[in-house]
């Protein structure tokens, strides 16, 4: 998983969760679905410009998927909080107004008693924890399904028919069972190396 731009410097390696600015607070600011990086670059911009120094970072937290269709392998991001822009501020009622009247803009959830209520630092370390240092980790989509007959195309296996026990998408691979001499033999095999019946 990965932070999509512009905010990919907000969780680089090491980086601490502190900002240089004490009384920032990491909030949730809810997007129009497909409109997050409208919002997350006029939080960086104008509403900078607007409040300098009580603006902070902006998280999009995105992981990369990686599906197979007729043979080729693609590979795309997936928000995994679509409609949410995660921002450091340093609020005030004003700050507020100003955000809420952005287009593409519907609110910050949750609210209490008409203002803002920022994340809990164990909310904060849980969204960081799902994207920091995991940029080598994809997950695939696997287009398979459990209890799916499927036939081996590659390796020691190949042309042997089985049926799909479990799908493990973080490693890409597929647990099939074979019946090989009457007796039924699980074996894990790489997605790639296995088609549908």
């Amino acid at each position: 998983m990965t932070v999509e731009e512009p905010v990919e410097a907000a969780v680089s390696e090491g980086e601490t969760l502190k900002p240089e600015n004490t009384r920032l607070k990491w909030f949730v600011v809810h997007s129009f679905s497909g409109y997050e990086q409208r919002v997350a670059k006029f939080l960086e911009g104008p509403l900078e410009r607007n409040y300098p120094g009580r603006v902070g970072k902006t998280m999009i937290p995105v992981e990369e998927v990686t599906h197979r269709k007729n043979g080729k392998e693609y590979t795309r991001k997936k928000k995994l909080y679509p409609g949410y822009v995660f921002v450091q501020l340093d609020i005030s009622d004003e700050m507020v107004m100003d955000i809420r009247a952005m287009s593409n803009v519907s609110g910050f959830p949750p609210m209490n008693r008409g203002k803002p209520v920022p994340l809990t630092p164990m909310d904060v370390k849980r969204i960081m924890g799902q994207t920091e240092g995991t940029e080598d980790r994809k997950v695939v989509r696997i287009q398979f399904k459990v209890g799916q007959t499927v036939r081996v195309t590659e390796g020691p296996f190949r042309n042997f028919t089985g049926v799909v026990e479990s799908i493990n998408p973080e490693r890409g691979r597929v647990r099939i069972i074979f019946t090989i001499f009457g007796r039924k033999a699980p074996v894990e095999i790489d997605h790639r190396q296995v088609r549908m019946v």
